[in-house]
């Protein structure tokens, strides 16, 4: 099974296909890619959706994290 950050990882790809790409911060907003921060912040947010809502139910059925 792969890990929790992996599938975070994969969680922030589906979101954002440019997701490991960088991106300038003075870049204007349509360019594609994501600053540091913004990465950062996009996985938080995926983090806390697998931990509120995708961890709870593999603890049900029994899974490991």
């Amino acid at each position: 099974m792969k890990s929790k950050e992996e599938i975070i990882t994969e969680m922030c790809y589906a979101y954002r296909q440019d997701y490991d790409l960088n991106k300038d911060p003075n870049s204007p907003s349509w360019c594609a890619g994501l600053t540091p921060e913004e990465r950062k912040g996009l996985y938080n947010t995926m983090s806390n959706i697998y931990e509120n809502n995708i961890e709870p139910l593999l603890k049900q059925n029994g899974e490991k994290k």
